[in-house]
């Protein structure tokens, strides 16, 4: 029984070896090989394998043949390969990361049309009108997990400052760092402005979904980079103008002291455009397979399937009888 493999002849075959055709009556030599041919003189056989360049298809080299046949060249391809004198590798189809990046950001818009902009957290502030409609508790906690995020930014930004593929990308990543860092200490102003201290929020415990979305962008920070990429924009904001959660506290008349370091800390990712830093990043990647594409737009469910538990948490815990901070004094 014949257990042998189904040949597959390759598209644009190249032979790995020199042909020196004539040097002998009826073969042509080729390092310690010699191809001969029972239908061809070795100056047509060197012709014909220096065609078997990995640029020019089967289709063509049999129209620039004529007395070459289909079963001719299949034959004579497979014999190479098996004497392990063909590369069969096809050429890696690229496409830019400029194009890339935003058939990923419209994936991004359709999971977040299913989960985060239906999300009670974001219901809520989008609905509430007048003082009272957003629990202040909710508010509060809000900052307090945004806080915790931020103060661990580090977790998940300094694997990618050293970013060596690419030194426009490593300086962008750099500068964004630079503009990112202290940020927790603008919301640490309007913590305080509730009685919360620098202390208090030293012995506070983050919910699990906090830790859980900055532990999964440290992970991809470390093994994928690539991926993080695609979290920025996400996560700073792309396309915004306005925090549609500051404007809730505006409206629901929430104290100055309060919402006016939140407010800072908006225009300055709004003014310094953080949100536009992956479509930046891409910009400067000239060209991505279709494998890394594919591995990119698969991992894209999970992470706002993380950003959403994220808000999902800060909405279940803050309305619930729990205390306000989660200490670790209290365990």
């Amino acid at each position: 029984m014949n257990t042998r493999p189904q040949y597959t002849l390759p598209q644009r075959p190249r032979l790995v070896a020199e042909i020196k055709d004539e040097e002998t009556e009826n073969a042509v030599v080729s390092g310690q090989f010699q191809i001969t041919s029972d239908s061809f003189s070795p100056a047509e056989l060197a012709r014909i394998l220096r065609s078997l360049n990995g640029e020019k298809s089967l289709d063509e080299i049999l129209q620039s043949e004529p007395s070459l046949s289909q079963s001719d060249i299949s034959a004579l391809v497979e014999s190479l390969d098996d004497a392990g004198l063909i590369d069969d590798t096809q050429p890696v189809v690229c496409r830019p990361g400029s194009e890339v990046i935003l058939e990923i950001e419209e994936l991004v818009e359709d999971w977040c049309d299913r989960t985060i902009y239906e999300n009670d957290f974001w219901r809520l502030c989008l609905n509430a009108e007048k003082p009272g409609d957003l629990p202040k508790k909710v508010a509060i906690g809000m900052v307090i997990e945004n806080w915790h995020f931020l103060f661990r930014e580090s977790y998940f930004d300094a694997p990618v400052l050293s970013y060596v593929p690419n030194t426009q990308v490593r300086l962008l990543l750099n500068e964004f760092f630079s503009e990112e860092y202290g940020h927790d200490e603008i919301l640490l102003k309007s913590l305080n402005s509730v009685g919360i201290s620098r202390e208090d929020m030293a012995d506070a415990i983050p919910l699990p979904e906090t830790m859980g979305l900055c532990n999964a962008l440290s992970y991809w920070a470390h093994n994928d980079p690539l991926f993080f990429f695609t979290t920025l924009g996400l996560l700073e904001g792309q396309g915004m103008k306005k925090d549609s959660f500051i404007e809730a506290c505006e409206r629901c008349r929430l104290a100055e002291d309060f919402v006016g370091p939140l407010r800072t800390h908006a225009n300055i990712n709004i003014g310094a455009a953080h949100g536009n830093l992956t479509r930046a990043i891409f910009k400067e990647i000239p060209a991505l397979d279709e494998e890394t594409i594919t591995r990119l737009k698969r991992q894209i469910p999970l992470f706002v399937e993380l950003y959403d538990n994220f808000y999902t948490g800060v909405f279940r815990y803050y309305t619930s009888d729990g205390s306000l901070l989660r200490r670790v004094s209290a365990l």
